[in-house]
């Protein structure tokens, strides 16, 4: 793999670095999860415990992330390693529709009457298309997925 070119040297390196920090962050929550939930235990087991499993989780969590998107990365047509790209992203709007939802809040204390908090917004539903290319043979695939978001997102309380 050392003949990359300066583009797929890129995209690897961004999927080592997005590999790291998810072995990271999960290495180090379980870390502290472990210290947590082994509160009752001593401090060497609680030390021990979150010393051993937090790296190995991270490793493992490092090792699943890389390999997930290396295979994702690969041309499925030639087989070139790092050399799939995005080039075309579009959206399009599917719906769009309003959303209200009524809460009754309770008082702070005896004296107030309860409050009812409205809150109102849009919800919106696209269908996301991305077409992604291969560096060596120009290979072209679509991807397609939807996806709901929110807007105008307000707050009443009367």
């Amino acid at each position: 793999m050392d003949g990359l070119s300066p583009e797929q040297q890129a995209l690897k390196g961004k999927i080592t670095t997005s590999a790291i920090i998810w072995g990271a962050v999960a290495g180090i929550v379980v870390a502290l999860l472990a210290f947590w939930l082994l509160a009752s235990a001593g401090e060497l087991v609680r030390w021990l415990v979150a010393i051993i499993l937090g790296p190995a989780v991270g490793y493992f969590t490092y090792r699943w992330r890389y390999n997930s998107e290396v295979a994702k990365a690969v041309c499925k047509k030639c087989g070139t390693a790092f050399g799939i790209r995005e080039v075309s992203r579009s959206e399009q709007l599917l719906s769009s529709e309003q959303r209200r939802k009524v809460e009754q809040v309770k008082p702070a204390t005896k004296i107030d009457a309860a409050v009812n908090r409205t809150v109102t917004w849009t919800e919106e539903k696209f269908e996301v298309t991305a077409v992604d290319e291969c560096f060596k043979c120009h290979d072209r695939t679509e991807r397609k997925w939807t996806v709901t978001r929110e807007k105008d997102r307000t707050e009443l309380s009367v």
